[in-house]
């Protein structure tokens, strides 16, 4: 991985609910001590949820010491509380907001040369209900860092005593990571099983997470016309039997197809192959999974909701539909699915913002880092290009979404 030797070496604490295991989340943490990385930040990572034999499920770049604790919540607050008082640190940034209050506590105890101190705000944990506590906590933080525009909103109405210098937008983006090899394996039952013109969800499959809007794509699909188009879902989760339900209700059964977990292999064989990526979410935070589909050429269809609006422009790089509205997204369906010039319209459109210097690839995530901490940016600027989409898909399966 490219470094700046030139730069002086700057020194983050960085504190982590989790790092190594597959989610939303994490993948947002390995992006961050990757691009770290780039910058030749040093990072000390204190990771709460993480075991040591998590670990091998990521290779870390060398400039993150990554020290794990089991959710051994005493043994990491010491830590942190001496990590905090060291005095070793230019930057301190908080992963999650269920450790502000504690690490704002740990650096009320330094009243000299306090380190620059931020937040990452991911979606939905910070939303509504702040408590009192965290409310103060939030106005002692130098920085936000928020994945959305509506994140940061909600934030704000919570906190009126935020200022707007407080803030920043600090979209995610697709990893550098991606350099895994998908290419087929010689198992291609899950995708070579399929019908060829097909719908495709990927997304954990919990009864917490129906906001997803799994349910409103199977109403949709009972509303079209041609009876050819057939949906697909990757993930797994307990609430798949009441899926099925649904599914058996709108007379769908030869017509949705669940297939559970799939390889990255498979995973990008199915973001190849489907007519369009359809997950209308009321709550998405970022929703990088749109990334995802955009970046092997699926056409979008998502809610207009929340972060997703950030990421899915209608007519632009995908299309839009309100949350809960089937009727919409039927049309949303009947339209990608008809329209050939608009589906490659929105195909080049969606691969352009996370290839070559689109606002989500690895390199511009870099390039806001390196703003928000105040250094020069890479020497080194590698672009992704068609080829790169040949080199790699991050693993994040679909059991962890």
């Amino acid at each position: 991985m490219d470094s700046i030797a030139a730069l002086p070496r700057r020194r983050a604490l960085v504190l982590l609910s989790e790092t190594f295991a597959d989610g939303g989340i994490q993948r947002f943490n390995r992006t961050f001590l990757s691009a770290c990385d780039r910058l030749s930040i040093a990072c000390d990572v204190l990771s709460l949820g993480d075991t040591e034999d998590s670990r091998q499920r990521w290779n870390a770049p060398r400039s993150a010491q990554i020290r794990v604790f089991n959710r051994e919540k005493v043994r990491f607050s010491l830590a942190m509380l001496h990590a905090a008082i060291s005095g070793r640190y230019d930057f301190v940034i908080i992963g999650h907001v269920n450790l502000l209050e504690l690490a704002t506590g740990c650096l009320a105890l330094r009243r000299r040369h306090r380190p620059r101190l931020m937040m990452i705000a991911h979606g939905i944990e910070v939303w509504n209900g702040l408590s009192r506590g965290r409310r103060s906590a939030l106005t002692v933080l130098d920085l936000i860092l928020s994945v959305s525009r509506y994140t940061r909103e909600r934030i704000a109405a919570q906190v009126p005593a935020l200022t707007d210098a407080q803030f920043t937008i600090f979209p995610n983006a697709l990893s550098e990571t991606w350099t895994g090899r998908f290419a087929p394996s010689g198992h291609e039952d899950v995708v070579s099983c399929l019908p060829q013109n097909f719908l495709l969800s990927v997304t954990r499959l919990d009864p917490g997470d129906r906001y997803k809007g799994i349910v409103s794509v199977v109403e949709a699909m009972a509303m079209l016309e041609d009876s050819s188009l057939h949906y697909v879902i990757a993930g797994r989760g307990q609430d798949q039997e009441f899926l099925q339900s649904v599914v058996q209700r709108f007379g769908l059964k030869d017509r949705v197809h669940f297939v559970g977990a799939v390889s990255d292999a498979h995973l990008a064989s199915l973001y190849r192959r489907c007519r369009a990526f359809v997950l209308p979410s009321g709550k998405e935070g970022f929703g990088i999974v749109f990334l995802e589909a955009m970046f092997f050429g699926a056409p979008v269809i998502a809610a207009r909701e929340k972060g997703a609006v950030d990421v899915v422009r209608d007519g632009e790089t995908g299309l839009t539909v309100g949350y809960g509205d089937t009727v919409a997204l039927a049309r949303a369906i009947e339209r990608i699915v008809r329209d050939v010039d608009l589906r490659e319209r929105l195909r080049a459109a969606g691969r352009a913002t996370v290839l070559g210097h689109g606002r989500f690839t690895f390199e511009a995530y870099t390039a806001r880092l390196a703003r928000i901490f105040q250094i020069s940016e890479p020497v080194s600027r590698r672009d992704l290009s068609q080829d790169g989409a040949q080199r790699g898909l991050v693993s994040y399966r679909a059991q962890g979404r």
